[in-house]
């Protein structure tokens, strides 16, 4: 079984507690005005992967305490994503689970066949909603979106999800690319040019 991902950062601090590997897959039905990455919204681009061979770089990551999911919609994918963690599961069973997903947890829940609630620790539901995007809202791009707490084992670190300042990791990628991890801070627009709110 292969997944189809954007992008594989083995360790980051910004998507959730602790350092973390974070796969975005690929592919989105949505077309969220000011979407974060507009690349990973066609279904044919990106690199497919084997869940197998996947699980096994998770957990042979030195250093990581838990996995953040985002896309790109992850639920396009959920079997893969389902037998990848599972893979994981079985070897790693301390590393906690952190999903965003454009569907609510009730759309979710009338999934034909989705176990995926039943692997993950944290689920971040519904879609962006740029004007609804605030400063200080923790783990989350739009006040809108909802955290469901589905295990106890993020509870420690809840006021921090939820409410904490947002973060943002810059790496270079070969000699010319800047790619950036973490939620995307609220923008603007004056006179016709987008910028960050600061």
């Amino acid at each position: 079984m292969n997944l189809r991902v954007g992008y594989i950062w083995p360790n980051t601090t910004v998507l959730g507690p602790g350092n973390r590997y974070v796969i975005w897959t690929q592919g989105c039905h949505r077309r969220c005005f000011r979407c974060a990455s507009p690349e990973l919204q066609s279904l044919e681009r990106g690199t497919v992967k084997g869940v197998e061979q996947l699980a096994n770089d998770i957990c042979a990551t030195a250093g990581v305490v838990g996995i953040t999911i985002s896309g790109g919609e992850p639920l396009l994918q959920q079997e893969a994503l389902s037998e990848m963690l599972s893979l994981v599961e079985r070897q790693r069973p301390e590393l906690t689970v952190i999903l965003f997903s454009g569907y609510l947890i009730e759309e979710i829940m009338n999934i034909e066949q989705c176990t995926i609630l039943d692997q993950i620790d944290l689920l971040i539901d519904g879609e962006y909603i740029d004007e609804q995007n605030r400063e200080d809202i923790g783990l989350r791009g739009s006040i809108n979106q909802k955290f469901h707490f589905l295990t106890d084992r993020l509870l420690p670190n809840k006021e921090e999800i939820i409410a904490g300042p947002r973060r943002r990791e810059l790496h270079m990628i070969g000699e010319y690319e800047l790619f950036t991890i973490g939620i995307p801070p609220r923008r603007k627009v004056q006179n016709n040019i987008l910028t960050e709110m600061r």
